[in-house]
């Protein structure tokens, strides 16, 4: 007795494709809340008299965002790597001082960027299931 399995394995086609189309809708739910991410943490150096920009850029100015994406046998990783960029602005090189502060006054009046992380993570995983969503 033979079984028609032409269904399976066309829903076994349908799920080794998803992969690849979540990569480029995931691309730019990363890409979204990375620009976010740079947001927040650019408005946090502002708020410090310290380490914004008066008459010249500050470490405001400096901080971005590097979007990569890795593929490999239909695995892929995106990530990006959010804060000061020293190849932007020499004031980069402040943002220790910034955030973690010194034996002197003036330092660590920048809030945490892991904190602007976990600010925007809500805004992320609601992206993240808009743009997934009905593949599956």
């Amino acid at each position: 007795m033979g079984a028609d399995a032409s269904e399976l394995d066309g829903l076994a086609r349908a799920f080794r494709e998803i992969p690849a189309l979540m990569v480029p809708k995931l691309r730019g739910v990363v890409a979204k809340s990375a620009l976010n991410t740079k947001n927040i943490m650019r408005a946090d150096v502002k708020k410090s008299r310290h380490f914004r920009g008066k008459k010249k850029p500050g470490l405001d100015a400096s901080i971005d965002y590097d979007l990569k994406v890795h593929e490999f046998g239909g695995d892929a990783v995106i990530e990006a790597e959010i804060g000061p960029n020293r190849a932007r602005n020499v004031a980069a090189g402040l943002a220790g001082i910034a955030y973690y502060g010194t034996s002197k006054p003036g330092g660590g009046t920048v809030r945490n960027p892991e904190d602007a992380m976990l600010e925007e993570a809500p805004n992320f995983y609601e992206y993240a299931f808009k743009a997934t969503e009905g593949l599956l």
